[in-house]
């Protein structure tokens, strides 16, 4: 049979009753402390007895038992100690080895003390325990809060992180609308903007004027009819475009447009500045965008309602 050795908790081991730490010094208890810091614990481990399923008391080992207990002073994060548990069988014999070689390590005459026995009175087990078990609950409570606490904060900085992303679209997008306002409107948004007419054509000879003026006047008159009946009002396509042009931004009203051609992206400019320019006045059919939007043709605006 072969003795082991375990790492048994500080909290599980019961005070000692019969051996005061005033008898030990204070200077050799610390420095003793530091040594258990730096090497990471004790070479020479102490006897335990085990007195119930979680708790034991010490047989030998008291000085290293109050210089551990030290260290947990110093960095809490020295917790435990190793040691011998001894079987009840084997007390007298394994404490009859550890005072030989103490007392041969100390050069003193070999004194071999009695067995020590068991004490008349019995500890309160029940006591003992209740007192182990608060002591391992306040540590389990203090790190439980610790890890709800690093967990909650790595919540919050990912939903930061998030909600930042997202107000720094909103402003891109919004950063984006204002290109298209006039600086007149952004000084003086109460004054009413005074559009400038389109330069009229040059002047066609007289000969030529009434015939021309007829000839465009009939084709003006039938462009509108065949519009009018190739887009018709109620149906849900067509709406679905109207409003989508009399609500969305101007990145989403980009990407609509390029659905059907990346040249029709052109139009964007013209139908966010109709927007920006007379917000009261929304577009009621898409003859009303074809009249409005210079160079947006009856076939390219099909297209567009198509891929829409």
């Amino acid at each position: 049979m072969s003795l082991l050795t375990s790492s048994i908790d500080l909290d599980m081991i019961v005070s000692p009753v019969s051996q005061e730490i005033s008898q030990f010094q204070s200077s050799q208890i610390e420095h003793l402390a530091n040594l258990f810091l730096q090497a990471g614990g004790t070479v020479k481990p102490i006897l335990l007895r085990r007195v119930s399923p979680i708790s034991f008391e010490i047989l030998e080992g008291y000085f290293e038992y109050y210089a551990a207990l030290k260290a947990q002073e110093i960095d809490d994060q020295f917790t435990a100690i190793r040691a011998y548990v001894v079987p009840t069988d084997l007390e007298s014999t394994i404490l009859e080895q550890y005072n030989f070689l103490r007392s041969l390590s100390t050069s003193a005459p070999l004194e071999i003390s009695a067995p020590q026995t068991q004490p008349e009175t019995q500890p309160d087990l029940a006591q003992i325990e209740n007192a182990i078990t608060n002591r391992l609950e306040l540590k389990l409570s203090v790190t439980i809060d610790r890890i709800v606490e690093e967990r909650i904060n790595a919540s919050l900085q990912i939903f930061a992180n998030q909600i930042t992303q997202q107000i720094n679209l909103h402003l891109l997008d919004f950063k984006q609308s204002l290109a298209f306002v006039p600086i007149s409107q952004v000084l003086s948004p109460t004054q009413p903007i005074i559009s400038v007419p389109e330069s009229a054509p040059e002047k066609i000879s007289k000969s030529k004027n009434t015939k021309a003026a007829a000839t465009s006047k009939a084709k003006a008159t039938s462009s509108k009819l065949k519009a009018k009946d190739k887009f018709i009002s109620d149906d849900p396509k067509v709406l679905q475009v109207i409003n989508d042009l009399n609500t969305i931004n101007f990145g989403d009203l980009q990407r609509n447009l390029a659905k059907s051609a990346k040249g029709n992206t052109k139009f964007a400019k013209p139908i966010y500045e109709l927007k920006l320019q007379q917000p009261e006045q929304k577009f009621q059919s898409i003859q009303d965008v074809i009249a409005n939007v210079q160079g947006l043709a009856e076939k390219t605006m099909q297209k567009i309602i198509d891929a829409w």
